[in-house]
């Protein structure tokens, strides 16, 4: 799934999924252990993956749309990318966060009004930007 993602997220909103990026991409991680029709069950799975994640619309043509990111995945993403090892700034571009069509500017909103509804802690002064994201997982910190 993790190969499909840059043929997928690549796509301008509207324009229409070429499985054959998608089949190139799973091409190159699998080689030839999988034969044509495997891979095109593959490709045909991944594409209705991504379509349930909001990425994708159409049934039997998917074209690109963006997803509505709602402060709650963001506040995932935020933690997803802190267990990582991202920190401060970096986390509102990580992969976790980019894959919900946030830049950082609208990731920043989205974790704020995280924080207004009590599911992070958020500091912010200048330039440097501090998340707490022990709410999520009251184990950190924890040894």
């Amino acid at each position: 799934f993790m190969v499909s993602a840059q043929p997928v997220l690549s796509l301008p909103v509207g324009a229409e999924l070429q499985r054959t990026s998608v089949r190139e991409a799973l091409r190159k991680l699998v080689g030839e252990r999988m034969n044509d029709d495997t891979l095109d069950k593959v490709v045909r799975n991944v594409s209705s993956s991504w379509t349930q994640a909001g990425h994708l619309k159409g049934r039997t043509f998917k074209f690109r749309q963006r997803v509505q990111a709602q402060p709650a995945a963001v506040a995932f993403g935020l933690w997803l990318g802190q267990t990582a090892g991202f920190r401060g700034e970096e986390l509102l571009t990580c992969g976790w966060v980019a894959v919900l069509d946030c830049t950082a500017t609208s990731a920043k909103g989205l974790a704020l009004e995280a924080k207004r509804v009590g599911l992070i802690d958020l500091r912010s002064a200048s330039d440097i930007i501090e998340f707490g994201l022990e709410r999520l997982d009251p184990g950190i910190g924890r040894t």
